[in-house]
């Protein structure tokens, strides 16, 4: 196995990868504090996947260095780890659904689908046995709804959380906050725990829209509570309930 030092390494800074670059480099990197030990993520063929850099072994340990050896920036020793340009690479390290994709898959496509199916079927229909005739629009509902749960896990996986998540859809106030992750959050968010640009603006969306709804169901009640009162069923209701109390509990 090649020694952690010979190795060609790769680091994410400000949503931005770069590499290769050697070990060296990151040890100065680290030390000028230009590489944040949990948010930024490094990556070697030492490793399984991209990690935090705080758990990269030795990365964050301080070291003595020669007096004669000076600053890495002006030596020769990034020449035995290979080529240390610094060049932006693909951000292709995380695998599953992106922010795009997972409004394809769990809204634009599915919807797609059921419009469509709802054309087709008045097509079909003169075809279709008359013992199926009254399944077929209903046929395209499993088909969507099964595509948006294997984008919904895909999405998971993207992000770096347990697909074991998506239970989490079915929790109130719970799947408001997995929303937020899905639609807002970049690829790899769990570990990096960091918004882009784009992210916060839509995390700023999404949440007004929440609190908007929120505020207009709020409204919705208070208005319904209004009419009911005016109409004399809230003051009916309670009379009803003070007569069975005290049918219920005889006055001494």
């Amino acid at each position: 196995m090649i020694a952690q030092q010979q190795q060609q390494w790769f680091f994410s800074s400000g949503g931005e990868r770069f590499g290769p670059v050697g070990f060296d480099y990151l040890l100065e990197l680290a030390q000028r504090g230009g590489l944040d030990p949990r948010n930024d993520l490094v990556w070697s063929t030492c490793l399984n996947d991209w990690e935090p850099a705080g758990e990269v072994e030795g990365l964050f340990e301080r070291r003595a260095v020669r007096k004669d050896q000076g600053s890495l920036e002006s030596s020769n020793s990034f020449a035995q780890t290979g080529d240390y340009t610094v060049t932006p690479i693909p951000k292709a390290q995380f695998q599953g659904a992106g922010r795009v994709g997972y409004v394809m898959g769990t809204v634009v496509i599915p919807l797609l689908m059921i419009i469509g199916w709802q054309f087709a079927v008045p097509l079909m229909l003169p075809y279709a046995p008359e013992t199926y005739a009254g399944l077929m629009p209903l046929v395209v509902w499993p088909l969507a709804g099964f595509l948006a749960l294997i984008t919904s896990l895909n999405r998971f996986r993207n992000l770096g959380m347990s697909r074991w998540w998506v239970l989490g859809f079915v929790i109130p106030v719970v799947n408001l906050w997995l929303g937020f992750r899905c639609l807002a959050c970049p690829a790899g968010y769990a570990a990096r725990k960091k918004l882009d640009g784009m992210g916060k603006l839509v995390a700023l969306l999404y949440w007004v829209a929440i609190l908007g709804g929120i505020g207009l169901m709020a409204a919705g009640m208070v208005g319904a509570f209004g009419e009911l009162k005016d109409s004399g069923v809230v003051s009916d209701f309670a009379k009803q309930f003070e007569d069975l109390r005290k049918s219920a509990v005889p006055e001494r």
